[in-house]
């Protein structure tokens, strides 16, 4: 078996299953973790890499057929595994690399004491130079923050891990001379017999032994490697993230996850600092009819945005924030505040005559994920676009951009070699920014991504459609508009119903011209703050009332 074939198509059941080990691995989780003092910001990753070891090992359970099996090994050899522990031990290290979701590249520098001595010293001549220090892992503040962080004055310390040798005091060097408005920081590890290192790793350990599923046991021992990569980087990050926000006397940190191995320990250090920590969630995740869906999209919700690691919320999602207040009925763990986002202006001409143009957006997971049972799994996502395709080159007046995320599995030239040439049919990457393409379309389609929610916010029409009918976004309507648009979210469920629903969805939107606009439903009231009035609040953060939502 090579991973480079794909995932399989999975059942109902098979995804139930997965699902449910998930579940009670997480509750094992939290069972065993009480009272441990295991750092916040481990113990949220700790608990993320049970959930998603059960689902993984659940998943190969579920799609690979008896064994014994020959599966490639880490390096890519061919080799014979006999029962499941020698299956897991060859290829779960394989998956993990391939995926890349659990790694740092971080190294300790040259001379890591003097280091330290020249990023302090940075951090002093940064407080000089400006008072209005924002944190953040990244450098990239999607939605338009990050300049409307320059806008209310406010600069970027990026704090980041180091890489190690000399190339930390160049890049040291070279952020001091320039003029940006950000200036990274770069955090060494703290070394591997550092005392709390050990204690940390071997918590982790014994919280692996009481999983009662043999697999996921399995399966945490043998990530234990990545843990003793991850958790030194980690802890420095905290130690010294907490001192270096200090010294800048940072306003607020902010990130899009709070679920990532960088992001994590940052706001665990803000936290330490005594500064507001903010999650500005990029995300879609609006409930759905769907037990198992909703089980791991509020999983989800609690890693990425909703958790001991935030205090403020903003999101512009109405459908998030409801999920969020839903779960904060019980025990309320930070604000929850909305932002409207700023939408580039339509640019669909109301030509008549003009193809109608159908843009593909959607999301796919491939085996370092861990809902796919949500989304599509990549042979899924594949069979939908091709499906899709095939409509769209059979008709007049309809021109289809499939627009493709890279990930390891799929690319934008996988796509095209499944589809090879269609009429009416363009495969793109990610080259033009996603709202601006979505501004110059007239209908989006995707099965299951945050695409569907900013089509429906734009005033576009979305059409639901994958080649798997388990999971559905939102309601909408099965039956072929006639005249007009009746609806903002169509759904096909078959591919022999797609050449009907695009065609009438063509007919409507030339006889209706563009949009009239986005339903209430989707989205926020004229009055919630934009994303400048949370810029504001990031540099200038007096009150939440004041600042953000007055």
């Amino acid at each position: 078996m090579t991973l480079l074939e794909g995932a399989s198509l999975f059942s109902d059941k098979d995804h139930a299953r997965c699902a449910a080990a998930a579940r009670r691995a997480l509750r094992e989780f939290d069972q065993s973790s009480k009272g441990l003092k295991l750092p916040a910001s481990v113990a949220l990753m700790a608990r993320q890499s049970a959930w998603s070891h059960a689902s993984l090992v659940h998943r190969l359970r579920q799609s690979l057929p008896p064994g014994p099996w020959i599966v490639r090994d880490r390096n890519g050899v061919w080799t014979g595994a006999e029962d499941w522990h020698a299956l897991q031990t060859l290829l779960l290290p394989r998956i993990w690399d391939y995926g890349l979701a659990h790694r740092i590249s971080c190294a300790r520098p040259l001379f890591p004491a003097i280091f330290k001595r020249f990023t302090y010293l940075a951090a002093h001549l940064a407080r000089f130079r400006s008072k209005q220090w924002v944190a953040s892992s990244s450098r990239k503040l999607k939605n338009g923050l990050h300049e409307s962080v320059s806008g209310a004055g406010g600069h970027l310390a990026v704090f980041q891990p180091t890489s190690g040798g000399w190339q930390d005091y160049k890049a040291l060097l070279n952020d001091l001379q320039s003029s940006k408005i950000s200036q990274t920081f770069r955090i060494s590890p703290l070394v591997e017999n550092a005392a709390s290192v050990r204690t940390t790793l071997e918590t982790l350990r014994l919280i692996g032994e009481t999983f009662s599923d043999p697999r996921v046991r399995c399966a945490w021992a043998l990530y234990a490697p990545y843990f003793a990569k991850t958790v030194p980087a980690m802890l420095g990050i905290v130690a010294e993230g907490s001192a270096l926000l200090r010294i800048l006397e940072a306003r607020t940190a902010v990130t899009y996850e709070a679920n990532s191995w960088l992001t994590a320990p940052l706001m665990e250090a803000a936290g330490a600092a005594g500064i507001k920590r903010v999650v500005f969630n990029h995300n879609s995740q609006p409930p759905s009819n769907s037990p198992i869906a909703n089980s791991v999209l509020l999983t989800l919700l609690r890693q990425r945005t909703y958790n001991e690691l935030t205090d403020v919320a903003a999101v512009w999602s109405p459908f998030s924030i409801k999920a969020m207040r839903g779960i904060q009925q019980n025990k309320p763990v930070c604000r929850v505040i909305p932002v409207r986002l700023q939408y580039p202006a339509n640019t669909v001409t109301t030509e008549k005559t003009r193809p109608l143009r159908v843009l593909h957006a959607g999301n796919y997971q491939n085996w370092s994920d861990f809902f796919p049972w949500v989304a599509e799994t990549a042979d899924e996502y594949l069979n939908g676009v091709e499906a899709l395709a095939t409509a769209v080159e059979h008709m007049d007046g309809i021109e289809l951009i499939v627009r493709v995320r890279p990930k390891r599995e799929v690319d934008a030239q996988t796509v095209e070699t499944r589809l090879g040439h269609r009429r009416n049919v363009t495969v793109c990457g990610i080259e033009q920014d996603f709202l601006e393409q979505l501004a110059e379309s007239d209908v989006l389609v995707a099965h299951f991504s945050t695409t569907v929610e900013q089509a429906l916010q734009m005033g576009k029409p979305v059409l639901l459609w994958g080649s798997t009918a388990r999971y559905q976004q939102f309601p909408g309507q099965d039956i072929p508009p006639t005249g007009r648009l009746n609806d903002s979210v169509y759904i096909v469920r078959h591919a022999s119903a797609l050449p009907a629903m695009l065609g009438a969805i063509r007919d409507a939107t030339r006889a209706a011209g563009q949009s009239a606009g986005p339903e209430a439903a989707y989205s926020l009231e004229v009055g919630a703050p934009s994303v400048d009035q949370l810029a504001s609040f990031l540099v200038h953060p007096t009150t939440l009332t004041e600042a953000v939502y007055p």
